[in-house]
């Protein structure tokens, strides 16, 4: 069995070569995910004002990509048993890209929400493929920090929807944005189909399989992941994040512009605030996963992400100057210090083939958070005119995901891998 300790200098400078370059097509990858999930909150306002949508519809087509986002979590899982992480990444960005083609033509609410839903379920493939990519070309030891670069590679392009994608929108209009998008994914999709490789032992090194990764016998049974808590504390702790993504990235902004009197000018620099500080408190929280006690740092990020709603919900209720609102956007990341842990955490837990799976079940409480944060919100701001009454439902929402995760982890031990 070869293992990266019995490797020549040159064939382990192969693998480290090799790894950077997975890892950034991963980046990529993850990036156009989130950018073609995230345009629409960024672009939010002149979209409703071009297909007069109200505040519950527009939190609607923010919020509906999720469901079927949350489907393909289910379907891709499966999938990922038997198909290569190439396979996945190519069918989910040419889906997701030429989606993103067609979306720029939307005349209605109607047809925003069906190409939403369609492009939401290619783009599941992608997340599920970059995690079997990166599972495979990187050691258990490593992989809070390199979850937590791919996370944060999300929160980025979360980040680039505001800061150049809002610019962009103001001079040419958002079907041009879109279109960016579309271009850049299938792009991304044509460097996957000429560069991708599905680990070290496709490089000239055969038999590889990275230490601390044993094969148990049987472990390719869907049905072992759902016997263990470690997939739950995975799926309500990716919850607590993504409610508090979804949230901030849909509502933060119009908040400010309404209840602030903040101009719409100044939407790009709070929403770039937001994504880089979710990219620093990702990557910081993927550091402090490889070093220190995971179940630890997932209950204290989900606490921190309360207090972020309660931040927000504030600023709903009181006047503050415009610095204030900067210093709550740069600290907003703090709600997601956990997200290399949780990927991590779910990938120790279960055999290495069933470890993408595993992750994309644990995933789906996300995505269904990630659609219930924006909608419900939507439908209250709708329904009493008030943003405060809103923030309120995020900061009790997050105190919900606290107390089940207190209940999953009440006992501190480490993952044991999953048998059948």
């Amino acid at each position: 069995m070869t293992m990266m300790d019995t490797l020549t200098a040159p064939q382990r400078a192969s693998v480290v070569k090799w790894q950077r370059g997975m890892l950034m097509l991963g980046l990529l990858c993850e990036m156009f995910l989130a950018a073609d999930w995230y345009a629409v909150a960024a672009a939010l306002p002149f979209i409703s004002a071009d297909l007069g949508l109200d505040s519950a519809q527009a939190g609607m087509a923010q919020g509906s990509f999720a469901l079927t986002y949350g489907l393909g979590m289910v379907v891709w899982s499966a999938l990922s048993r038997d198909w290569s992480a190439r396979k996945m990444l190519m069918v989910g960005l040419f889906g997701t890209g030429i989606g993103m083609v067609l979306q720029v033509f939307v005349q209605n609410y109607e047809q925003l929400l069906i190409l939403r839903l369609a492009i939401g379920f290619f783009d599941a493939g992608v997340f599920i493929g970059v995690m079997k990519l990166l599972l495979a070309w990187y050691p258990p030891a490593r992989r809070g920090m390199i979850v937590g670069l791919i996370l944060a590679a999300y929160s980025l392009a979360i980040t680039l929807d505001f800061s150049l994608g809002i610019p962009l929108t103001l001079a040419f209009g958002w079907r041009v944005f879109f279109a960016a998008l579309a271009g850049g994914t299938i792009i991304a999709g044509l460097l996957v189909l000429i560069a991708a490789r599905p680990g070290p032992a496709a490089i000239g090194l055969p038999g590889f399989r990275w230490p601390e990764a044993p094969v148990v016998a049987g472990d390719s049974t869907l049905l072992s992941i759902f016997r263990s808590r470690w997939v739950y504390i995975g799926g309500f702790g990716i919850a607590a994040c993504t409610f508090a993504i979804a949230g901030t990235a849909t509502w933060v902004v119009p908040a400010f512009i309404t209840v602030q009197d903040m101009p719409e000018s100044s939407a790009a620099l709070i929403g770039t605030l937001m994504g880089l500080s979710q990219v620093v408190f990702l990557v910081l929280g993927g550091r402090m996963a490889d070093r220190g006690d995971k179940l630890k740092l997932i209950r204290l990020s989900t606490c921190l992400a309360i207090a972020v709603a309660l931040m927000f919900w504030y600023a709903t209720v009181q006047p503050l100057p415009f610095a204030i609102l900067v210093v709550m956007a740069a600290l907003s990341g703090l709600a997601v210090l956990c997200g290399g842990a949780i990927f991590s955490l779910v990938s120790e837990a279960y055999p290495a083939r069933l470890g993408p799976a595993a992750i994309g079940y644990a995933e789906v409480f996300g995505i269904l958070s990630a659609f219930l944060a924006p909608a419900a919100m939507g439908h209250i701001i709708r329904g009493t005119g008030d943003f405060s009454s809103a923030f309120l439902f995020f900061a009790v929402g997050e105190m919900v995901f606290l107390v089940i995760l207190i209940a999953l982890t009440l006992r501190q031990v480490a993952p044991m891998r999953a048998t059948p």
